[in-house]
């Protein structure tokens, strides 16, 4: 291995090592999710999925229009094995896991006519909450939503991704019938913020560059100078929103920046003439309501960023009013056919100055911010770049 490729394989290792207890249990959910979309036995779901990724391994791009790309082939080699040595995982797992959302994307864009909702068989959403300062310093905030059969007891990793502070988080954009991205090639554009990108800018300029490798979800990112922006992600297109005062925060299934919103709201629009639904159907109403929480999540920052505390980001992400566009999730339903009501499994607050984080879980039918908080301390955490 290159100096270079070592990297990639430790900080696989490191992320197999930080998911080991999971592992197995996350694989067997992410198996019975690919098979119950792509509508064929587990294993040939399997199989379908490590073929395509060994594909698009092999579909890399001139580097000629994309330089950043060289060499990156044999650092996803060298991430991927790292992280199937560090989680005692095979290697077929974390194949499994790495082209998963890939796989789930391509299926919804080809799902013939039905009438089942696919609110409950899609990826888990979440929320992510940044304040640039507050009585505590930089705060970041998350939870990480799902269905009851994503329930797990990991406690959060540390949210700064390389020496240089830069800090990345993902939520799910949930984009049905979307354009199909003319490079197929498995980018691994996160890992390069970590590796190349020091603030924000630098982080969006790679990201938006490489627009047509990632996606679909919303970004956060931000820096040690408290600079941060959402990228709301399709396959092929892109909504940014850069904060003017370092405040921001993005939650699943929404959009705010307008040209992308419309695409968005456009792509349901054909889901649901596509499959025979209307706007009366479960996943409309679900849609409707991240929407309204979307809204509902900005004005909260937005009124916390006029004096900013640990106190009023916990209100915030804990916010629970038994309404749908509440920010913190209880299992509840916002449509009688939706198939399952989503939780926020697991709530963290991060402290960046102190390097800790208050943390819950939920614990059905008890919802997360009726459960007891605990503390981490990050104190020797390995920053690979």
């Amino acid at each position: 291995m290159t100096e270079r490729e070592q990297k990639y394989y430790r900080q696989g290792f490191l992320h197999g090592r930080d998911q080991k207890c999971a592992a197995k249990a996350t694989t067997l959910v992410l198996r019975q999710s690919l098979a119950t979309t792509l509508r064929v036995p587990e294993a040939e779901a399997v199989r379908r999925t490590v073929v395509d990724y060994q594909r698009r391994l092999d579909a890399q791009p001139p580097l000629t229009r994309y330089p950043e790309l060289k060499g990156m082939r044999e650092c996803i080699v060298a991430y991927d094995q790292g992280a199937a040595d560090g989680s005692g995982v095979p290697l077929e797992d974390v194949i499994l896991r790495a082209n998963y959302l890939h796989t789930i994307t391509a299926s919804l864009r080809t799902e013939p006519p039905h009438q089942t909702s696919l609110c409950a068989t899609t990826g888990p959403g979440c929320t992510l909450a940044y304040f640039p300062r507050s009585d505590r310093g930089p705060l970041v905030a998350n939870n990480n939503d799902g269905t009851i059969n994503h329930l797990h007891r990991l406690e959060p990793f540390w949210i700064v991704a390389n020496r240089a502070e830069v800090i990345l988080g993902t939520v799910s954009s949930g984009l049905f019938e979307d354009e199909v991205s003319p490079e197929r090639f498995p980018a691994p554009v996160f890992l390069m913020v970590d590796e190349l990108c020091g603030t924000t800018s630098e982080a969006v300029d790679l990201l938006t560059r490489l627009n047509l490798f990632w996606g679909p979800c919303n970004t956060l990112v931000a820096d040690r100078q408290g600079d941060s922006a959402i990228i709301e992600k399709s396959t092929c297109r892109y909504g940014l929103r850069k904060s003017a005062d370092g405040f921001c925060a993005t939650t699943e299934m929404s959009a705010e920046e307008p040209k992308y919103k419309a695409y968005l709201w456009e792509t349901r629009e054909r889901s649901i003439r596509n499959r025979g639904l209307t706007h009366d159907s479960a996943d409309w109403a679900y849609w409707k309501a991240a929407e309204r929480r979307s809204a509902r999540l900005l004005s909260l920052v937005k009124e916390a960023s006029k004096a900013p505390t640990f106190g009023k980001m916990e209100a915030i992400i804990y916010d629970h009013t038994g309404q749908p566009d509440q920010v913190h999730m209880d299992g509840s339903k916002c449509h009688p056919d939706q198939e399952a009501g989503e939780w926020s499994i697991r709530t963290a607050i991060w402290v960046v100055n102190e390097r800790a984080a208050q943390y819950s879980f939920a614990e059905p039918p008890v919802s997360g911010h009726l459960t007891p908080r605990h503390w981490k301390k990050y104190e020797n955490v390995e920053l690979v770049f």
